[in-house]
């Protein structure tokens, strides 16, 4: 079974994905430990103790990474196991290649548009000042204007690396270095299905800034 999840909504997404697997082990390929054999080694995993597990493949399709052909993909659209193919963009072209060997959704995200421009600088420069109020409102007026997690999540990550590396009164360097590996474990939990991404994210502000 083959479904192919398109769309930057990754929080209706995610829900799809639960709703797919419905309490059944998964397991997630990330498209930098792509391997087609390690794939295909699934089509006929047989689970002797209940259901196949579902396959979970991030951005694997979209970015070239892997490529199938027409006898691996009727192996896996046949297969007992599902293969869930999550992409953040699909050309159409390609959907009609693949529409005929399993199912294509679209999640794209509704925003409303944003009436004035955002610096979302400002976010990381609260932070920076571990300003923990200052953070947080722009955060939430960033979110509620349309800006997505990942966009803030990725600046967030890059200034607390620029901080790890100039270093901050404000923070000890091993206190960022916690908080860039948990942004790192924010963004997985969420595009695994775990968590939602941005109160996720939201929690991680609020926790991170309650000292000093």
């Amino acid at each position: 079974m083959i479904y192919i999840l398109v769309g930057d909504d990754v929080k209706n997404k995610s829900i799809y994905i639960k709703e797919l697997t419905d309490g059944r082990e998964s397991s997630f390929i990330f498209n930098n430990d792509a391997d087609k054999n390690l794939i295909m080694s699934y089509v006929s995993d047989t689970n002797l103790f209940g259901a196949n597990p579902v396959i979970v493949l991030e951005n694997i399709l979209n970015e070239g990474i892997i490529s199938f052909s027409s006898e691996e993909l009727d192996l896996l659209k046949d297969s007992d196991t599902p293969f869930i193919f999550k992409e953040d963009k699909f050309l159409s072209t390609e959907q009609k290649k693949y529409k005929k060997y399993g199912e294509i959704k679209i999640f794209e995200n509704k925003k409303m548009p944003v009436s004035y421009k955002f610096n979302i600088f400002g976010i990381t420069d609260a932070f920076a000042k571990h300003d923990k109020v200052m953070t947080w409102v722009l955060y939430r007026r960033g979110i509620e204007g349309g800006v997505e997690p990942e966009a803030i999540a990725g600046i967030l990550f890059w200034k607390i690396k620029t901080m790890i590396l100039s270093g901050n009164y404000l923070f000890d360097k091993d206190e960022l270095k916690r908080q860039s590996s948990r942004i790192v474990s924010i963004y997985h939990k969420a595009h695994r299905g775990e968590s939602d991404f941005s109160i996720g994210l939201e929690q991680f502000i609020l926790s991170s800034l309650s000292s000093k």
